[in-house]
């Protein structure tokens, strides 16, 4: 989170620093050629001799990363390191970083609260609680079959809802019933789960759509009310009372809905997970 740039000193000796610090003494010329290598990497090429203070933030942020380059390290430790860069900026750093780490073949290991950055950059997301790994896996999966609710509500947005599991609509058990306090929803039970057992219907904001004519007396439908509405651009979203419940909804932004209007949503049963509690 700070890039501990030292500020007496210009780009190149911040770069060649820990070159100078290794066991055994390094020419001139090669640690000249190794500082030079690692700034262009980084694109930093031309601002060797610009004291560290006049970087911009992205650019002190290139200049800790060929700082940490130039060693050629076998494991690369990132810790939170576009925290302080603005939106537009930390975009641009994200797909640089993503490219050169996979450029170069560092492992690299990216410690981040921001879901975005685990998703996008990540080739295996491990997700830790109070301290332990509860679940590690691709992003895909972490983001599709999470396996507690702390990891489904961590990454990305979810709506919850407790109920017990009360039938088995299929043989092998993997699609259920849970009573909810919106009614009974069909979803994808936990491994070994049984009637009666407590568990956390997961439902995405985006998988939920309105009922047509087509859907509106089919399976998991409930009837709700728009509370709010708030324009995103790419995405309408909305928030709904469903019963006691609030739910939380990514429409496309060309539906036509209002605060207050009574809609029918769809739970898509193959898009509930129902989580142990």
């Amino acid at each position: 989170q700070s890039y501990a740039i030292w500020p007496h000193m210009d780009v190149f000796e911040n770069v060649a620093f820990p070159l100078r610090e290794m066991g055994g003494r390094m020419a001139k010329s090669k640690i000249r050629d190794k500082v030079l290598a690692a700034l262009s990497l980084v694109q930093l090429d031309g601002y060797e001799d610009r004291p560290a203070p006049f970087l911009s933030g992205g650019q002190q942020q290139r200049l800790a990363l060929a700082r940490a380059l130039v060693k050629e390290p076998k494991v690369l430790l990132l810790d939170e390191p576009l925290s302080n860069l603005d939106a537009k900026l930390r975009d641009e750093m994200r797909s640089e970083l993503r490219d050169l780490v996979k450029r170069l073949g560092i492992t690299t290991v990216y410690v981040t609260h921001d879901q975005l950055e685990a998703l996008t950059m990540s080739d295996v997301v491990a997700v830790m609680e109070t301290g332990l790994i509860v679940q590690e896996s691709t992003p895909f999966d972490i983001y599709e079959e999470p396996r507690t609710r702390f990891v489904a509500g961590f990454i990305g947005q979810t709506n919850f809802l407790d109920g017990k599991i009360d039938a088995a609509v299929n043989g092998d058990g993997r699609i259920g019933s849970v009573a909810t306090s919106c009614g009974s929803l069909r979803c994808i039970l936990p491994n070994g789960a049984g009637i009666g057992d407590a568990v956390s219907v997961v439902v995405r904001p985006e998988d939920v759509y309105l009922a047509d004519q087509r859907s509106v007396d089919g399976d998991n439908v409930v009837t709700a009310e728009i509370a709010e509405i708030v324009f995103m651009g790419e995405t309408l979203e909305c928030t709904a009372s469903v019963g006691a419940e609030t739910m939380r909804l990514k429409l496309h932004p060309s539906t036509r809905v209002e605060t207050g209007q009574s809609i029918k949503l769809v739970f898509p049963a193959d898009r509930c997970r129902a989580l142990a509690s």
